[in-house]
């Protein structure tokens, strides 16, 4: 007797099949969704953005594409208020009205939730925490360091972009994680408080938890403030620990400046000292006219300072440049870019400088005051001061002024200032 065809063993074998086929179209289709979002956000390579910016539109027109929400959305309290219960809402839409503007977003992560620090630690006094009170009244090392890093681990894991648990019509990843903000900062406004071995252990399990949730990304550390003595020793304890292992990116901030270069070729010498040779942001900057013993200094005056700090800046190694807003800001007023809804002279100032030497892929000192950038493959000046021109720029160029005033003039009709000018050679 023959025995008849067992047609629903191949009806099991080829739905298999299938199953397996589709199983691996879904695996093979993270990398792509992420690659291609990386792919559209060609401005992560700019070199210049805001904090907390209140002016999206203006962002656009200035073609800054970067922002440091400050506090921010991506407080371990915030987001998961109780254990195991996560509330994206907010988060979500900070991300969300970023991207709709294309603007990429550092992130800072911070450590403090109330229901973990409320565990072993005792509040901080009222006036060490009455700003940023979102921060918590603790603002210490987590009681639970496995809490903190699984929450990182899915803040990091939703905002990557790589298909898997992502934020719903995610457009831009979030690929740079700033661990906290200024810890050496302990006296009076307060953003942590604990010793170099507390902010170790954070900074630690920050980064094995980034990089866990998403290899890619990079994890920058949190601003030092300033170069004085105190962030000095601090920050000399975390190295010493081993903290340069557990951080892409160095970061410092400045408030009130030095009239060169915000001390950059400090930091440098700093991160040397201690055998790091990594990339360095500055995350936050703000300007003061008493910092720099001056009582007051006009728009024009901060316009011309503004640009001349940016470039030397830029020279020194910096890489990307975060200024503190466009708006309201702690700067004096006259260095705001946007004052009482009016664009300033300083506004006017940045859109040149960022028109002209925005993703720069090299920049070289010429001479004193005088710096060539390299921006698509051309370059592009920046000079001032009484000096002569440099002897490479022949014939007629385009210069152009710190009011993006351009016009064509041969070599020999230019004279050099204390005002910045961009010089471009045509061709």
């Amino acid at each position: 007797m023959t025995s008849k065809p067992k047609y629903w063993l191949y009806g099991i074998l080829i739905s298999v099949i299938i199953g397996v086929v589709l199983i691996s179209g879904c695996v093979q289709q993270q990398k792509p969704v992420k690659d291609q979002l990386l792919k559209e956000n060609k401005s992560e390579d700019s070199h210049f953005g805001f904090m907390h910016p209140e002016h999206f539109e203006e962002m656009e027109e200035l073609n800054v594409y970067w922002q440091r929400p400050h506090a921010g959305p991506f407080i371990w309290d915030e987001i998961e208020p109780e254990p195991g219960q996560f509330d994206w809402v907010y988060a979500d839409e900070v991300v969300k009205e970023s991207q709709n503007h294309d603007i990429n977003i550092l992130a800072t992560l911070w450590p403090f939730a109330e229901w973990d620090q409320s565990s072993c630690h005792q509040k901080l006094p009222a006036e060490k925490t009455e700003d940023f009170g979102k921060l918590g009244e603790y603002r210490q090392k987590p009681c639970n360091m496995q809490a903190y890093k699984n929450f990182v681990k899915k803040v990091v894991e939703r905002y990557d972009g790589d298909g898997f648990e992502d934020m719903p019509e995610l457009k831009y990843p979030i690929k740079y994680w700033e661990v906290s903000n200024e810890p050496s900062m302990q006296e009076d406004l307060v953003f942590f408080k604990g010793t170099p071995e507390d902010y170790f252990e954070i900074l630690k399990t920050t980064y094995q938890a980034v990089k866990e949730a998403d290899p890619d990304a990079k994890v920058v550390q949190g601003g030092m403030a300033g170069l004085g003595d105190e962030e000095r020793v601090f920050w000399q304890a975390v190295l010493d620990l081993g903290g340069g292992k557990y951080f892409d990116i160095a970061n410092i901030h400045y408030v009130g400046v030095t009239p060169e270069a915000f001390d950059v070729p400090e930091l440098k010498e700093f991160l040397e000292k201690n055998g790091l040779n990594k990339p360095f942001w500055i995350t936050e900057l703000q300007y003061s006219a008493m910092a720099l013993g001056e009582d007051r200094l006009s728009e024009d005056e901060w316009a011309k300072f503004m640009i001349k700090n940016f470039v030397q800046a830029f020279n020194t190694g910096a890489d990307k440049i975060f200024y503190i807003g466009l708006e309201e800001s702690p700067s004096d007023p006259e260095a705001w870019l946007i004052k009482d809804s009016e664009k300033q002279e300083t506004y006017q100032a940045f859109k040149t400088m960022v028109s002209k030497i925005d993703y720069f892929s090299s920049v070289k000192k010429l001479g004193e005051r005088q710096y060539k950038f390299i921006v698509n493959d051309k370059p592009v000046y920046v000079l001032w001061g009484t000096g002569n021109l440099p002897t490479e720029i022949t014939g007629t160029v385009k210069v152009t002024d710190i009011h993006g005033s351009e016009m064509l003039l041969d070599v020999s009709q230019i004279t050099l200032n204390d005002s910045p000018i961009f010089i471009e050679v045509e061709k």
